[in-house]
């Protein structure tokens, strides 16, 4: 079949052979430089000046997003940032919340056999779905292989099959669990310049999962809005 005949066959089938699945992720990002000013003024005072975007030195970004997954239909995402929850998503069957420190907890049901269904927060994507949608979305190129989180994993590069007009040409590197097809990690470079990865730091296969993980309680104790 071919190296990447066999990388489209693996991410095809990602997820089919397990039941459970844990992974804990570091993110990391950096806007892009710039030195533009902006002038505004104030009532009763005179110019104050900002940089337009990021500035000429922009901060690195860096959170920690752990994911259990517990098929078919069973799935917690936290993010913190220095040990602080920012955002926290639980699906448990057809129902979902979403909470943040802003909006509170937003829930919501799916309807049966809906994993696309766009009413469900981005953060509670199945890992699976994911990758689906990068295979409709990306053009491949096998790179070998090598080893990420412990693992044994199948790289890649990859290219948008539709570059997006309002940024600079995006370019990606990849790397998928060789036998679960899970990405482990994603490097995204505009103009060849790297500008967001995620990186695997652990990952579990088939564990046992407390199934209190998929209970959701709302941090600031604020009932739920529903949509």
């Amino acid at each position: 079949m071919g190296e990447l005949g066999d990388l489209l066959e693996l991410l095809h089938d990602a997820h089919a052979h397990l039941n459970t699945f844990e992974v804990e992720y570091r993110d990391w990002s950096r806007d892009h430089a710039t030195n533009e000013l902006v002038v505004g003024y104030e009532d009763g005072g005179g110019p104050r000046f900002r940089w337009r975007g990021a500035g000429p030195w922009p901060e690195e970004i860096a959170t920690t997003r752990r994911i259990w997954l517990r098929r078919p239909d069973q799935l917690r995402v936290e993010v913190t940032q220095n040990e602080m929850l920012l955002r926290l998503g639980v699906r448990n069957g057809d129902r979902w919340w979403r909470w943040d420190s802003e909006r509170g907890t937003i829930t919501g049901t799916l309807a049966a056999g809906s994993e696309g269904d766009p009413s469900i927060p981005v953060l509670l994507a199945p890992p699976a779905l994911l990758i689906h949608r990068l295979l409709a979305r990306m053009r491949f190129e096998p790179a070998g292989t090598g080893e990420c989180a412990g693992r044994r994993v199948i790289r890649a590069r990859a290219a948008l099959r539709s570059q997006p007009g309002a940024r600079a040409a995006l370019s990606y590197e990849l790397e998928f669990d060789a036998e679960h097809g899970s990405l482990l990690r994603r490097v995204e470079f505009e103009d060849g310049q790297r500008v967001w990865e995620r990186y695997a730091q652990e990952v579990m296969y088939d564990a046992q999962i407390d199934p209190g993980c998929f209970e959701f309680v709302a941090p600031d104790g604020r009932k739920p809005t529903q949509v």
